[in-house]
């Protein structure tokens, strides 16, 4: 499972060893995606390429100590998006996310033509805040 952040979010997100999210407050649960193609159709939607960098957090489901439910998409701008699939559910983590959680975190690259790429380099272990 994945979620992405804008760097400084992601440092700034973090207390006590748990990341919460900017928007947790007003959404009520953390963003996420199953897979690779729907986490970068969802960087393209809402992180247009620009001067800072956007993280990809890959994260271990069972390591959470929270409620994940599989639901139906809740844009943060209500503006519905190409990965909006009819029937595709995405995973909403119900709470902060435990350290332990972050399998690794990577930079998303900036290909030619402006979309996001996979990160090439992964960092490992707990997330430094």
């Amino acid at each position: 499972m994945f979620h992405l952040a804008l760097a400084s979010e992601w440092r700034a997100g973090w207390r006590d060893g748990r990341y919460t999210p900017a928007r947790f407050a007003a959404d009520g649960f953390v963003h996420c995606c199953d897979d690779e193609a729907t986490t970068l159709q969802v960087a393209a939607a809402y992180f247009p390429p620009g001067a800072e960098e956007v993280l990809v957090a890959d994260l271990d489901e069972a390591a959470l100590d929270v409620e994940v439910r599989r639901e139906a998409p809740a844009p943060p701008d209500g503006k519905p998006q190409p990965h909006h699939a009819p029937a595709r559910l995405f995973p909403h983590v119900y709470g902060s996310i435990p350290a332990a959680a972050v399998t690794r975190i990577g930079p998303l690259q900036k290909a030619p033509d402006g979309t996001w790429r996979w990160p090439t380099e992964w960092a490992y272990g707990k997330p430094a805040p």
